[in-house]
């Protein structure tokens, strides 16, 4: 059976367009901040980078949080209506940053722009799980995975340009108004009218409480999922401060989101053709992404080129599962009617170690070993997560019991 892009209907290609371009634009208006950070820093006369790594920090406790409550509502109230809100939410947010004269200020902006966020993930794989069936779901994820690779190269590299050319302040100006742009987009394409799950009133009924759901391994995937967010987002957020130098800082920066493509097609590649399990597959995957980090670590001092290949190899590998993680698996739990829920709790654990990639990194940063403790982290939590992951694997026969017997 023919299960990829081509098989879908001109609806379905719309609702996908509509989904991939409103969430390429969200990444606009949340990576300025990494790709920014050292600037900001620098405009802040005794800010260091354990106080920086805050904006980071409070923008993921509020998005986690986010999470959590609008994964409930989204199963409940109308995708639609929750997405338009949160782009011109996280459109307001920005443009406000742009303006805040004080750094506490701009930690509570950024806050805000956290929560708006955290409206817009959920309401899509509700979406998602409405107008694609089962046979059509890997692909349709595999494709909304690109967002996170391109979105990650729009959005440093606009911000960047835009910082070198005017300042950083513009940097937040001219993602609002994309922002506003995809809202417009969100009104006009997406389908209004859907309610929670896509298997209607059968799937209400059987609803499930979060208690039934973790026996079927699930507690052990939101515990990968906060060592992914920490590593990943560590990553991405910390990258253009290793790599230093504003010379190289916007050249090898770039690598990485191009990199992250190739990390994509092998994520959709193993997919496609391993006969396991998608949680097997997570785990292999990001035990393999600690590899980069362990020679880095060992490296210790490194010329930038190679430390934005080791990073680029590490964030490649940990998008490629990022699908697995925030698409596939909470549509595992399409039959008891909580693909949002489930959806919710696996972003809001993702962003748990995210704020934790923020702060506590920059910690660890400024120790005795620098940015050396940071690499060793990174590995540890890597091979943590792989084995949670497996762990995890050996529950996928409960779940497929307990969805058969719905």
């Amino acid at each position: 059976m023919n299960t990829g892009i081509r098989s879908f209907t001109a609806y379905q290609k719309r609702v996908l367009g509509a989904c991939f371009a409103v969430y390429f634009c969200t990444y606009i208006g949340r990576l300025n901040m990494s790709a920014t950070l050292d600037d900001i820093i620098s405009s802040f006369e005794g800010l260091d980078n354990a106080t920086g790594g805050l904006l980071q920090t409070l923008f993921a406790v509020f998005y986690a949080l986010g999470q959590l409550l609008f994964g409930f509502l989204a199963d409940k109230f109308e995708p639609k209506r929750l997405i338009m809100t949160g782009l011109i939410g996280s459109a307001m947010a920005n443009l406000a940053f742009s303006f805040m004269p004080s750094f506490g200020l701009l930690l509570a902006m950024w806050t805000v722009n956290g929560v708006f966020q955290s409206m817009i993930w959920t309401p899509i794989i509700i979406c998602m799980a409405h107008c694609f069936e089962e046979t059509k779901r890997k692909s349709a994820s595999f494709v909304m995975s690109f967002t996170l690779a391109l979105g990650h190269f729009a959005a440093w590299g606009l911000a960047m340009l835009l910082s070198r050319q005017f300042s950083w302040r513009w940097s937040y100006r001219i993602p609002a108004l994309i922002l506003l742009i995809a809202a417009c987009a969100a009104l006009v394409m997406l389908p209004g009218g859907l309610r929670g799950s896509s298997r209607g009133k059968k799937s209400a009924i059987a609803a499930q409480p979060v208690k039934t759901l973790l026996g079927t391994g699930l507690i052990l995937m939101l515990l990968c999922c906060v060592l992914n967010g920490f590593v990943r987002d560590g990553v991405v957020t910390w990258a253009p401060t290793i790599l230093g130098g504003k010379q190289h800082t916007m050249l090898f920066s770039l690598i990485i989101p191009c990199v992250n493509l190739l990390g994509i097609l092998l994520g959709a590649y193993l997919v496609r053709h391993y006969r396991g399990n998608i949680r097997a597959l997570t785990g292999l995957m990001t035990g393999f992404s600690g590899i980069p980090a362990l020679i880095a670590c060992a490296l210790g001092n490194m010329h930038v080129a190679v430390a934005a290949v080791l990073l680029g190899l590490m964030s490649a590998v940990l998008y490629g599962t990022n699908p697995l993680l925030t698409t596939l698996t909470p549509l595992e739990y399409d039959a008891f009617g909580r693909v949002g829920l489930v959806a919710g709790l696996i972003d809001c654990s993702i962003y748990l170690g995210s704020a934790l990639s923020g702060t506590f990194t920059g910690l660890v940063s400024q120790s005795a070993q620098g940015w050396r403790a940071v690499y060793g982290l990174w590995t540890i939590a890597a091979f943590v997560s792989c084995t949670l992951a497996l762990l995890a694997a050996q529950k996928s026969k409960a779940l497929k019991r307990k969805a058969q017997d719905l």
